[in-house]
């Protein structure tokens, strides 16, 4: 048993360095498919996006598949991360402002209701964030701790015409980016997120209905699954981006007055 020990450990130490050049390899190939991607949705112009302004429609699905809909108005500038989203008007609409520069949050329900957002929920904002695959194409490719493992078409399950990316961040959280590989366009990301009662779920959101804007080739829907299931789609109508907008939108929002 002695002798097939050191066999073994032998065998897995002549191994190492073939195994370090595959793994160099994958991230190579990873950076250049990132690369690819990036051109094709517009170069240095996608790369030089700083914020947008966006308003659509917004569908959610229940476990039923009952669906609820809304009008969406989004600001968002990049680095920094501030957001403010949007949903109905008057006395019906919903507001979530996040900046992160700050660490603060608020909600603004109707023209009055104003909350401090929690800890929590600024915390779930970051992870969402850092998730995001237009913050992951351009901001977080040369993070520290940030490994790229690529996937070739022979290991994607399905019809063989997408590669794929793992982005690995320091804390263990993983997204794959999926890429068509004729036009390089990204046609899916996968993550897994945890909910509050622990349980890990499955989310997927699938690009569709390309058309360049400024310069910048842009998925003008959205489908988002968890498990599976569809769970919301997002339909862009019209979206601008480097635009002006007022720095008080990111900062807490002010009850209107009364008439």
């Amino acid at each position: 048993m002695t002798g097939m020990k050191r066999i073994v450990i032998v065998s897995v130490l002549a191994l190492t360095p073939f195994l370090g050049h595959a793994e160099e390899t994958k991230g190579t190939k990873a950076k250049e498919v990132i690369a690819q991607a990036v051109k094709a949705m517009g170069g240095q112009d996608y790369l030089n996006v700083k914020n947008t302004y966006s308003t659509g429609r917004y569908f959610s699905f229940d476990r039923e598949g009952r669906k609820g809909y809304a009008a969406y108005m989004d600001w968002t500038v990049y680095k920094p991360v501030k957001s403010r989203f949007q949903m109905g008007e008057g006395k019906r609409r919903s507001v979530t402002i996040y900046n992160l520069e700050l660490g603060k949050g608020w909600t603004l329900e109707g023209k009055e209701t104003i909350e401090d957002a929690k800890p929590e929920d600024i915390e779930n904002f970051k992870k969402l964030v850092n998730r995001d695959w237009n913050i992951l194409l351009r901001n977080r490719i040369d993070e520290d701790g940030m490994n790229l493992y690529y996937y070739g078409s022979d290991e994607v399950s399905g019809s063989g015409e997408a590669e794929a990316v793992e982005f690995l961040d320091s804390t263990n959280q993983s997204v794959i980016i999926y890429f068509d590989t004729k036009s390089h366009l990204p046609v899916k990301t996968e993550t897994h997120v945890t909910d509050k009662m622990g349980i890990r779920h499955k989310e997927e959101s699938e690009f569709f209905t390309w058309h360049t804007i400024q310069n910048v080739h842009t998925p003008l829907r959205i489908d988002t699954r968890v498990d599976g299931q569809i769970t919301q789609q997002n339909f862009v109508e019209k979206i601008e981006y480097n635009v002006s907008i007022p720095e008080d939108y990111f900062l807490e929002p002010k009850p209107e007055k009364k008439d």
